[in-house]
């Protein structure tokens, strides 16, 4: 703390200090905001927490650790003039009493993501800062679920590991069912089942949510006056030099204890790396905070379903709703950050907020007092703060009072105290002039959707990062392709997804070169602008050290001119014999102009293949008579599935084009025909499964997405058809499915009735995003 300052004057005087650069010209709303949060800051004695994250944001800055405050956060002027959060909450209609108001109790939470790839920094500056006595991890209670339930009790009774791995596959992750239920499929015989068969079943009902052992929490960390063993209990984290506090979330929250959560969020490491690659590409940086938010074109590309990669409107869900919905504005946006959610689906929000955006049924209000409430929503409840303004402006309840009304609501009550709470709410209403019925209805509303609204603050900040994410593969996609693919494992979908999402656009992806490629994926420059360069991270057994020592042997001694100066160089490095076939199986040699089968038998001979064929003789000491014959040459098939296997994606065609013959022969579509197929018309669609999805709102419906050389197809899989298929359709990569064509609204899919594998292809080691 500086000298002569106390913690809520050094905070007033950075607050009024970052005023000035984010509000130009500075109105009067703006400042009388900003002095009422100031006000109940100081009246709860939380100026010190608040300095804090000023702290953590400074230091992520000057280190250039990208980082952005999200959740109710959002809803304070205070933590924007901070720089803190990064969405203007009076541009934005945000609720400060959300957040914080002068009755609350506990501390607010100020949730905080940082790049994956740089959060650590940021986690060693507190613990630097603040000592490591004062500080430490909170943890998380990791109970026993039922795929480790059965592994871990049917080992300790003596079950064989096949059997285990089996009964194991056979459980539904997503629905509450009997563990004898969910393994049916996969239960032995009767005769066949092991003695202890039904004590395993009984110890496996017994152990599910029981708990197992301590994790260390995503990103929440305590920080504290007093030394931290006299506060909490306290163990050595796995990681050394941390500490972990043997109290979860909810019991810091109930003790009252400071918790700093600092999150780990890939994207913010994608747009870090773009933002770097365009600058290297065009020689500017762009400063996203400066975006408008209001191009055209990025929200045309939203309305269009393009988006693929793009930060939290690309899951099958949010695709299907893009095109009904058509976000022209920021708010748009906000809101379908914000439906597509478990609260608001369960909650019946989303048909009239879709409905009403179409113009297909009328925007009301069941009284005046509603409307600036429920505007920007088109008279749908859908966020918490909306249930808060409710109570404060239509039921006459004071800010506070209205935060505990909506946190109340959320709870299971009994008859009783959920009357006094509907006598009090429809008091208030009467008060100011709401008529008896409406103001019965309007309760019914709140309390339908207090349960299932969403924060207004949390989806603006995620808005924002989707709207950049979405600008940026607009206007920058190899540089944002390249991004994605650096930092996997996130997102929805797999690399080779992401690749041939590029392609589909016009754009190539340019194959391993040892010569060119980088350690990771870079844009390179072709003829017709730029290309995406897959690096040496997309070739298996390479390692870090492999990569890096190829590229540095290579900058510092020039290209390698052959494949034996390529081994000559790097002998006794870090690259081991499977890396050196796996680049030349993938195709990093082909600009060398040695076939590829030629260079690794004459490796295997030559130098250090002996590892990958014990046992067996050189050729020269068989004294074979002749010459060896030609081997054959790899052609596009081989190419692409070897690039399959080693990498994970193919450059080239994508898998379904080599199935294409044999696909039209049984009558499957390509993906680009399916748009002029009527409504309930029989089809029949094949294609690589790249999603399968089993929303807990779904009442079992399976949804699966296949993807062809042409595109995309959404397959819809009620539970009667998944039961009789359940094998098949969970189990192969390549699937043939007949069924119905259903449209609505411009969007289209198929509600399957049959499903069948594609035999005789070989299994491309691409996985699916299944379940998650």
């Amino acid at each position: 703390m500086p000298a002569g300052e106390t913690p809520f004057s050094f905070l007033y005087k950075l607050c009024f200090e970052g005023l000035r650069e984010r509000y130009r010209p500075i109105t009067s709303a703006v400042t009388r905001r900003l002095q009422h949060e100031l006000e109940v800051i100081e009246k709860t004695g939380l100026a010190e927490f608040f300095l804090i994250n000023w702290d953590l944001m400074r230091f992520a800055k000057e280190r250039g650790v990208p980082g952005q405050g999200r959740g109710s956060a959002a809803d304070s002027i205070v933590a924007y003039v901070l720089g803190i959060t990064r969405v203007d909450p009076i541009e934005h209609n945000l609720l400060f009493e959300r957040f914080l108001h002068e009755e609350m109790t506990s501390t607010p939470d100020i949730d905080i993501d940082f790049s994956t790839e740089h959060r650590e920094q940021v986690i060693q500056y507190i613990y630097e800062k603040y000592g490591w006595e004062r500080t430490g991890m909170v943890c998380n209670v990791v109970t026993f679920q039922p795929r480790m339930a059965i592994r871990q009790v049917g080992k300790a009774l003596g079950f064989s590991a096949e059997l285990l791995d089996r009964l194991a596959k056979g459980v539904d992750r997503w629905f509450t069912e009997d563990v004898e239920d969910s393994m049916l499929w996969a239960v032995p015989p009767p005769d066949m089942r092991p003695q202890s068969w039904q004590l395993f079943l009984e110890l496996c009902r017994e152990v599910i949510e029981f708990p197992r052992h301590l994790s260390i929490h995503n990103g929440g960390m305590l920080v504290t006056g007093e030394p931290l063993v006299d506060i909490a209990p306290v163990e050595p984290a796995a990681m050394e030099g941390r500490r972990v506090v043997q109290f979860n979330k909810d019991d810091v929250e109930d003790l009252g204890l400071i918790k700093m959560d600092m999150l780990g969020l890939r994207t913010l490491s994608v747009v870090a790396e773009a933002l770097d690659l365009i600058k290297d590409t065009t020689g500017t940086r762009p400063d996203l905070d400066q975006l408008q938010l209001k191009d055209p074109a990025v929200f045309e590309m939203c309305s269009a379903a393009d988006t693929i990669g793009v930060f939290q409107i690309e899951s099958r869900a949010q695709m299907q709703t893009l095109p009904r919905t058509r976000p022209q504005t920021f708010n748009d946006l906000v809101v379908e950050v914000a439906i597509i959610r478990p609260g608001p689906i369960q909650g019946n929000a989303v048909h009239p907020y879709i409905r009403r955006k179409q113009g297909r049924e009328p925007v009301t209000y069941a009284h005046p007092l509603l409307e600036p409430i429920l505007k920007d929503t088109l008279g749908v409840i859908l966020y918490q703060e909306q249930i808060i303004e409710i109570a404060m402006y239509v039921a006459g309840m004071r800010p506070g009072h209205a935060d505990g009304f909506r946190r109340a609501m959320t709870r299971h009550l009994n008859r009783v105290e959920m009357s006094s709470l509907e006598d009090e709410f429809v008091g208030g209403c009467l008060a100011n002039g709401v008529p008896r019925e409406v103001a019965d209805q309007l309760f019914a509303a709140v309390q339908g959707f207090a349960v299932y609204g969403f924060c207004r603050s949390h989806a603006a900040a995620f808005a924002r990062t989707s709207y950049e994410t979405a600008w940026m593969k607009l206007h920058h996609p190899v540089e944002f392709g390249c991004g994605l693919l650096n930092n996997q494992p996130m997102g929805f979908y797999h690399p080779s997804v992401l690749v041939e999402d590029l392609k589909r656009h016009g754009l190539k992806a340019l194959p391993v070169d040892i010569n060119v490629s980088d350690v990771r994926c870079l844009p390179e420059r072709i003829d017709t602008g730029h290309a995406m360069r897959i690096g040496f991270n997309y070739v298996r057994d390479l390692g870090e050290e492999g990569r890096k020592a190829i590229v540095i042997e290579r900058a510092n001694q020039g290209p390698y001119k052959s494949f034996d100066d390529f081994l000559g160089r790097l002998r006794g490095g870090p690259i081991g014999p499977k890396a050196v076939r796996n680049l030349v199986m993938v195709g990093a040699f082909d600009g060398l102009e040695q076939p590829r089968r030629e260079l690794l038998w004459g490796w295997q001979e030559r130098w250090h293949g002996k590892g990958l064929r014990r046992g067996i003789d050189k050729q020269s000491e068989l004294r074979l008579d002749g010459t060896p014959p030609a081997l054959p040459h790899i052609d596009d098939f081989d190419a692409n599935q070897l690039e399959y296997r080693i990498s994970d994606l193919s450059t080239g065609h994508h898998l379904i084009h080599f199935c294409r013959d044999r696909l039209r022969e049984m009558g499957a579509l390509e993906s680009n025909k399916l748009p002029s197929i009527r409504n309930n018309q029989p089809v029949r669609v094949a294609g690589l499964v790249i999603t399968r999805q089993a929303p807990s709102t779904a009442k079992k419906i399976r949804f699966f997405t296949l993807e062809d050389e042409f595109g995309q197809v959404n397959v819809t899989i009620k539970p009667d058809v998944y039961e009789r298929y359940r094998q098949v359709a969970n189990r192969q990569p390549i699937l043939i499915i007949d069924g119905v064509m259903q449209r609505q609204d411009g969007v289209h899919s198929v509600l399957a009735t049959h499903i069948q594998a594609l035999a005789g292809v070989p299994r491309p080691t691409q996985r699916s995003h299944d379940y998650r």
